[in-house]
């Protein structure tokens, strides 16, 4: 608790000095409009005043009722929370014309692609063309969808993605290009920079899953390519504490966050502590659910641990 209230107290000399503790570091949370129960976790912690942003999924079947909860709810948050589209290609229906997305889903609409496809494909010049085109379709319908139903605007974008396949550049360009044919304004894109060097300056770390940290280091090299458009384009490059510890955010980055808010200060950039503090139910796993590494992680009981994790922010 004494790191804990070091940051604290860092955020609270930042907030005397032109509130800059949110530009600092900035508390999310990933995947509403995954479940019911999900949601209910996470407008609790906004409620609450726990939060600073969300991550919304737009594809998923709950996402009108996730919408209308947020908006009933919000004028009982103590600060405005922020909204970004979750951008999933991963699981569940396209938003766009199925038909028109021939290497992403099946003849139900249901997404089969994966990172590694995503990868791959950015490396095969003549199939990169055609997967960028079927990705602007599916970029550019959930971010509709999200403005049709109020719960973004057009002038105010902010876009991360569900697994970070974003970060791939064949995804994040597919972005940038819908932004400017559609004439959206955007406020935020997520730079999922994770940098390992951080946890070695507070000391190293034990009982890290190994395949974060190939997760690290392959998203940190795609990362170089999206700050330069993001600094292009003027808008705020931030790091992200949170894929590291992917799927168990708990006490242990206490450890950590001091090395992250100084390189952020010393940069100007945002640090996003991402959560995923919204646990599923298994009586909530529906047809839209194909993939069961996925649904071992929406099931996981370390998101209740990373809910109370989240409990001890302000």
């Amino acid at each position: 608790m004494m790191r804990l209230r070091g940051v604290r107290n860092t955020l609270l000399e930042e907030k005397s000095t032109k509130n800059m503790e949110k530009k600092v570091l900035n508390i999310h949370a990933d995947d509403y409009a995954l479940s019911p129960n999900s949601d209910k976790d996470i407008l609790n912690l906004c409620k609450l005043g726990k939060l600073d942003s969300i991550s919304i999924i737009p594809n998923l079947d709950i996402f009108q009722n996730s919408v209308s909860q947020f908006i009933t709810e919000k004028q009982n948050f103590p600060k405005e929370i922020n909204v970004s589209v979750h951008l999933n290609v991963m699981e569940g229906k396209c938003c766009a014309d199925k038909d028109s997305l021939p290497d992403l889903v099946n003849e139900q609409g249901l997404f089969t692609v994966s990172w590694g496809k995503l990868f791959i494909w950015n490396y095969i010049p003549w199939k990169k063309n055609i997967i960028k085109l079927q990705l602007k379709k599916e970029i550019s319908a959930q971010i509709k969808k999200c403005i049709e139903a109020n719960i973004i605007t057009a002038d105010k974008i902010r876009i991360d993605s569900h697994q970070h396949p974003h970060m791939i550049p064949l995804f994040f360009d597919s972005i940038i290009e819908v932004l400017e044919e559609e004439k959206f304004q955007a406020e935020y894109i997520r730079n999922t920079q994770d940098p390992l060097s951080f946890y070695f300056m507070s000391g190293g770390f034990k009982d890290i899953s190994i395949s974060n940290v190939i997760k690290c280091i392959l998203l940190n090299h795609f990362s170089k390519h999206a700050r330069k458009i993001l600094k292009k384009r003027q808008l705020p490059v931030s790091y992200l504490c949170g894929v590291f510890f992917s799927g168990k955010m708990d006490a242990r980055i206490e450890k950590y966050i001091q090395a992250f808010i100084k390189n952020s200060k010393k940069n100007n950039y945002i640090t996003e502590l991402l959560f995923h503090p919204g646990l599923m139910l298994s009586e909530e796993i529906n047809y839209e659910f194909t993939k069961a590494g996925f649904n071992d992680f929406h099931l996981s009981e370390n998101r209740a641990i990373e809910y109370k994790e989240v409990l001890k922010y302000e």
